[in-house]
């Protein structure tokens, strides 16, 4: 079964901008790794597990008493929307946030494992959410001389939007003049049926726009194919050809050749951003890129930063100001306004909420030595 994904950009964003007055905001992640818990009794000890871990953090520690009524509300709210597991169905993990305060109730369902975790705090934890790439929409077309299908969705999980056939007739040997006829005939009528597909793929643009186009056809259809596309479909159209029999094929074996390619092309923009990034650094004083984490806050404050990166296992402790968002490796003070700074125990929670309310690209990396010079973080900036 392909993973469901409910994240989208506007979410992510709309979270990045969500901040209570206090600390009364309970964010929650389920493993759902259908390895490890396929069954209900498997999810139903972790998310005790999880919420119990939840609950002591809740009544330890100093807190106000409006802060631990809230929390309590919420942990509540978690128990009584998680008792149903009927969420559980094609996701492979689980974000809840929550916050009395609020009104904010918030689930998502996600498509790869994370961490089961929680946090409590004055904003959502979503540097996880930005650890499974890019949220893409994905456009697949499945081609062969008479027919064609459409499917959409992202990577992880397509659906079958449309399929039609035109008339083409078959292959004839009757040699001569009216087998040259034939077969310009048959030329023609597959010319049309790839025009159709074309004109199909352009309106779904239009329509309902997707990020990455990708064509599983014959190795002598493609370039046919490729020719009858609009300018603006073949902008989205994602490198070569995907390798699929097309008239035999389930949406599982499309799936998994489609995240196999955006997997790698994943990869190759990564490399992309790093080679950026220390080239920017080498040159011009280094004024187009930030490496490491007093640089890299900076840039975010002054909000120059256009791709931020950072080893997905980097949990650097920092401070905050309550008041104007400033944000620092260390101080007591706001040098902008003079405020108490608040410690927080992993400022890359604030940082990478600073960088999607800017809309900076944003790229967890793992096993990527190429960071360790920067100090596991760094920044291509925007001027």
């Amino acid at each position: 079964m392909s993973a469901v994904n409910d994240l989208t950009e506007e979410t992510l964003r709309s979270l990045a901008q969500t901040r209570a007055e206090e600390q009364t905001l309970l964010s929650l992640y389920l493993d759902l790794d259908p390895h490890r818990f396929a069954t209900a009794p498997a999810r139903a000890s972790e998310i005790d597990s999880l919420l119990d871990g939840a609950h002591r953090e809740v009544e330890s520690g100093e807190r106000s008493h409006t802060e631990r009524q809230a929390l309590r509300g919420a942990l509540e709210h978690a128990r009584s929307l998680l008792k149903e597991q009927s969420w559980a169905k094609g996701a492979r993990a689980l974000a809840l946030f929550l916050c009395e305060p609020l009104a904010l109730s918030q689930m998502l369902r996600l498509p790869h494992p994370v961490t089961s975790a929680f946090v409590i705090s004055d904003a959502p934890f979503i540097a996880p959410l930005t650890e499974s790439g890019p949220v893409g929409r994905v456009c697949v077309a499945l081609v062969d001389e008479r027919f064609a299908r459409v499917l959409r969705g992202s990577a992880e999980r397509l659906h079958e939007v449309l399929s039609f056939g035109d008339p083409v007739h078959g292959r004839q040997d009757q040699g001569g003049w009216s087998q040259a006829r034939y077969q310009r005939s048959q030329h023609e009528e597959v010319k049309a049926h790839l025009r159709h597909v074309a004109g199909t793929l352009q309106r779904l643009l239009q329509v309902a726009p997707y990020d990455r186009l990708l064509i599983a056809c014959t190795e002598q259809l493609w370039p046919r194919m490729v020719d009858e596309l609009h300018p603006d479909v073949r902008a989205m159209l994602h490198g070569e050809r995907l390798s699929l029999d097309v008239g035999d094929v389930g949406i599982e074996d499309v799936v998994g050749a489609t995240e196999a390619v955006l997997a790698e092309e994943h990869r190759a923009h990564e490399d992309a951003a790093l080679a950026e990034l220390r080239e920017h650094h080498g040159r011009d004083g280094g004024e187009r890129a930030a490496a490491g984490l007093e640089e890299v806050l900076r840039a975010l404050v002054e909000r120059r930063v256009g791709t931020l990166l950072y080893q997905a296992d980097l949990r650097p402790s920092g401070v905050l100001c309550p008041r104007c968002g400033w944000m620092g490796a260390a101080g007591e003070s706001c040098p902008l306004d003079g405020a108490p700074l608040e410690p927080r125990a992993n400022i890359l929670e604030d940082a990478v909420q600073s960088a999607v309310s800017q809309s900076a690209e944003i790229l967890p990396l793992r096993d990527r030595p190429e960071l360790g010079p920067f100090g596991g973080i760094g920044a291509t900036l925007r001027f």
